[in-house]
């Protein structure tokens, strides 16, 4: 019996990853030779969706499952066996089913731009009931991301077909109101009216006139204090100013005004803190681009900075520049003052757990292995807000147990020096092992006046290491010795790096369900 695991992490989900484990397991019914089984991260993330097929013999990653066939190929590599893709209507569905999927999670992040990707097209290919199903959704989309004129003239098409409808009606009024269209807004009111001849239908009247109001309402404050039209769930941000760390990587400090910058701190019913780690996405406006219809693109960010500063309107984030990035090259061509929109803040990790969800949570960590690569390091600080209670959630730290750390990086491009240096004299960490290798010589360092960190103060201390060499599994035999058992490792780093360290994890004898991946 051979197991199909499916990757479930952040980048494979926002690719359709939920629809390749629906997929799969639709192909599979009535093959009795594999199982198939949702997975955590797999550390294939530029692959993105994955899948690996477990067998006596070994793992089979299978990467860039992008359509139906491809699902249907993982599964006869599992099973020896071609599965029946003669039904068009299972095709159709199928596909259907992943778009929507993919559309549903980039939604769900405030990724508009991945939302409207290729969705225009998919409108113009449906017909009848569908067709306007969509249009009514694009609608929603083009108004989220700031596209009003766009979105009415979706809704418009809708509303024709369909004249009599509340929900299309009060969505009309909320892009009307955004737009500023009162005299419109006024007759819609008065077509709304007509709906509701019935005195028992009297709330439901209530609430669509009162909707009606808070869109007339609403309407005065929908431009940014930079004049830009607003984003949905994001916030303008200023660049204040900017603390290089190395040839190729700097601290970006963001201030801001904005009331509707969100918090990271979310409490629940009773007041209930819901502790997590957490990033932010910026949009980084580079014009026309491949991902999507908008002129920018969305990119994840890991803030160094607490959530208290958050809240008080400052935010640290640490970036490497890559020149060919689109997002970071942009980013380096912005003069400070720049306005730039980062999203709500959105959760990365469960707390105290360090897992991405509470339900891959199978066990409380009486200790914690951080084994992070370059940029990845910005986990450490997110991850150390929780033991203090200056900046968690909380008065009561929720994280108590001892945090190891192994940190690899280039010897031109160490991180956080300072902070490594506080946070092992400190106590925060029981033991800091620093992996450094040759710096790359064949790239263009954004920032090559930067010299290499000072790494003496770091090397004297006694619960600190400083080693030339590359990660290896009796590396990690070592630090996991040290370890109270059951122990919590998060991985973070670059695909490749992420790949090595969770192999070399298992082969160490730590188990799939005590590994978190993260992707920087």
């Amino acid at each position: 019996l051979n197991d199909i695991l499916v990757c479930q992490a952040g980048a494979c989900r926002r690719v359709g990853s939920e629809a390749v484990l629906l997929e799969i397991e639709e192909l599979a019914k009535g093959l009795s030779q594999c199982s198939v089984q949702p997975s955590s991260c797999l550390g294939a993330c530029s692959q993105a969706p994955n899948a690996v097929i477990v067998r006596r013999r070994g793992e089979l990653l299978c990467s860039r499952i992008r359509t139906v066939q491809d699902s249907a190929a993982v599964l006869e590599k599992a099973t020896g066996r071609p599965p029946n893709l003669d039904d068009p209507e299972m095709l159709q569905r199928l596909t259907d089913a992943r778009l929507v999927r993919i559309r549903s999670q980039a939604r769900e992040e405030s990724k508009w731009n991945v939302a409207l990707a290729g969705f225009a097209d998919q409108v113009l290919t449906a017909s009848g009931n569908r067709r306007l199903q969509l249009q009514f959704e694009l609608s929603e989309l083009l108004m989220n991301a700031g596209c009003w004129e766009q979105a009415l003239e979706q809704l418009n098409q809708v509303q024709k077909r369909i004249p009599y409808n509340v929900q299309i009606l009060m969505e009309r009024a909320k892009i009307l109101g955004k737009l500023g269209q009162w005299e419109e807004l006024v007759a819609v009111e008065k077509t709304a009216s007509k709906f509701f001849s019935n005195p028992d239908d009297f709330r439901m009247e209530s609430e669509v006139t009162s909707f009606i109001a808070q869109c007339k309402s609403d309407g005065v404050d929908q431009l940014a204090s930079n004049g830009e039209r607003r984003i949905e769930n994001y916030a303008v941000w200023h660049l204040a100013n900017i603390t290089k760390l190395s040839k190729h990587s700097a601290i970006y400090h963001f201030s801001s005004n904005d009331r509707l910058r969100g918090t990271p701190n979310r409490k629940g019913r009773g007041r209930t803190r819901w502790h997590k780690t957490w990033h932010t996405t910026l949009l980084a406006k580079v014009g026309n681009n491949s991902e999507g219809p908008l002129p920018w693109v969305e990119r994840d960010y890991t803030p160094i900075s607490s959530a208290k500063e958050w809240d008080q309107g400052r935010c640290d984030i640490l970036i490497k520049i890559y020149n060919s990035g689109h997002a970071t090259s942009w980013l380096y061509r912005q003069p400070l003052g720049r306005d730039i929109w980062l999203s709500h803040p959105s959760k990365t990790l469960d707390v105290p757990s360090l897992a991405p969800d509470l339900r891959e949570a199978a066990f409380r960590a009486k200790s914690y292995l951080l084994i992070l690569a370059g940029t990845g390091i910005v986990a450490a600080p997110q991850v150390l807000h929780h033991t203090d209670p200056s900046t968690s959630f909380g008065p009561s730290p929720p994280i108590t147990a001892p945090i190891r750390l192994v940190y690899a990086c280039r010897q031109d491009d160490v991180l956080l020096t300072s902070d490594l240096i506080k946070w092992c004299r400190e106590g925060k960490l029981q033991h800091l092992t620093l992996v450094l290798t040759e710096p790359q010589t064949d790239i263009v360092a954004p920032f090559p006046e930067v010299d290499n960190a000072d790494l003496s103060i770091l090397a004297s201390l006694p619960n600190a290491t400083v080693v030339m060499s590359r990660i290896s599994k009796q590396m990690f035999e070592t630090e996991l010795k040290s370890c109270q058992n059951p122990c919590r490792t998060v991985v973070s780093g670059p695909e490749a790096f992420n790949s090595v360290a969770k192999e070399m994890l298992l082969q160490s004898g730590l188990s799939l369900a005590a590994i978190t991946i993260l992707s920087a």
